[in-house]
């Protein structure tokens, strides 16, 4: 794996251990989601249910294939050595969670996020509001919107490019 992987898969680790105690369960996705649904507001909505449902199944997925002792916790080395194998199938096992997390900060539900709702989804989850800020800069169109499609490409980058030149995408949970 390369030193970029390294870096956001390390990050990823960080986000996802939301209880900072070494190791992520699922202890730390429920954590997570009842952070980011107190933040948007949708703690009792259909779409605060969905959110919830897809970070569950994010841990389920991750679980399965990362927890190789069976102990229902994932550390860094399971989780590094799993992450490549799980981001291959992106589209099935991790993007529904980025779907769901678009539409939840979609707060109209015009298809479009603008910057202040991106920024409290990440906020929540433990991004710093001013890199949260910058990985909207770098993810919007010249309009300042985000849409699904270009949240959810850059996601799929993040997981599997090793391009430095593609920062966009590297920013999408702060900065190295």
């Amino acid at each position: 794996m390369g030193e970029l992987l390294d870096w956001k898969y390390e990050r990823l680790f960080s986000l996802l251990d939301a209880n900072g105690d070494g190791v992520i369960a699922q202890d730390d996705f429920t954590l997570m989601a009842g952070r980011v649904l107190e933040a948007t507001g949708e703690r009792r909505t259909a779409k605060g249910e969905a959110y919830t449902g897809a970070m569950m199944n994010y841990w389920q997925s991750l679980r399965q294939s990362a927890d190789a002792d069976g102990n229902g916790r994932v550390d860094k080395d399971e989780f590094r050595q799993a992450l490549r194998r799980v981001s291959v199938d992106f589209d099935t096992l991790i993007g529904p969670l980025y779907q769901a997390g678009f539409r939840l900060a979609d707060r109209d539900g015009n298809g479009l996020v603008a910057r202040q709702e991106f920024t409290t989804v990440l906020v929540a989850i433990g991004v710093p509001a001013t890199q949260a800020e910058s990985a909207f800069d770098g993810l919007a169109d010249q309009d300042g919107r985000l849409t699904e499609s270009r949240l959810m490409h850059a996601a799929g980058v993040f997981y599997r490019d090793e391009d430095p030149a593609n920062s966009a995408s590297h920013l999408l949970f702060g900065a190295p």
